[in-house]
């Protein structure tokens, strides 16, 4: 399973076409120019992540948000974890053991420590809230707004979690009109 970590730039770039077709190039090239240094592996875990989760999410947020019958909040795991080097960054549903709070129990994913202890008190806490009430709000977090266009508030959880506008705007723009969205 290394292959999928050392992927040369032609081998990126097949992987890439095979997904995307027609828009391959368009999509890597944005890609590219917002994640400048970014190795071929890094470029390939990127557009697969958006075009498979990122953004669809971003799409239905955008669309539930514009039918205003309730609050939506949209967020973004960006806290990458120290297992395996950290080569894996953070991969797809790491965020559940922060939301509920077992950053310990899964030690094997997360690396366990106090930074992980720190953002999972944070993060289970806006859920409860957001079960509770429907809104995520809580003390330990900035304040979180609701998805609303054409601002998009997304809060963006690591070390230091925030509140970013639109974070990767060029790049979901691109993927939104690469896969029949925009």
């Amino acid at each position: 399973q290394e292959k999928p970590f050392n992927l040369s730039e032609a081998e990126m770039q097949q992987s890439v076409q095979r997904l995307l077709g027609k828009n391959a190039a368009a999509v890597l090239a944005a890609y590219k120019q917002a994640h400048p240094g970014a190795s071929p592996s890094d470029i390939n875990f990127l557009i697969e992540t958006d075009e498979r989760y990122g953004a669809p999410t971003k799409v239905i947020a955008a669309r539930k948000a514009a039918q205003q019958r309730g609050p939506v909040y949209l967020y973004r795991f960006d806290w990458e974890t120290p297992v395996a080097g950290g080569r894996l960054k953070t991969p797809h549903a790491l965020e559940i053991t922060f939301v509920f709070d077992n950053t310990k129990i899964g030690e094997r994913y997360t690396g366990g420590g106090a930074d992980a202890a720190a953002l999972a008190d944070k993060m289970s806490d806006a859920w409860i809230a957001f079960a509770r009430t429907g809104n995520p709000n809580v003390p330990k977090l900035p304040q979180w707004p609701a998805y609303r266009l054409p601002d998009r508030p997304t809060m963006v959880f690591n070390n230091e979690s925030k509140v970013v506008n639109d974070p990767d705007k060029s790049t979901r723009v691109v993927m939104e009109k690469a896969l029949g969205f925009g």
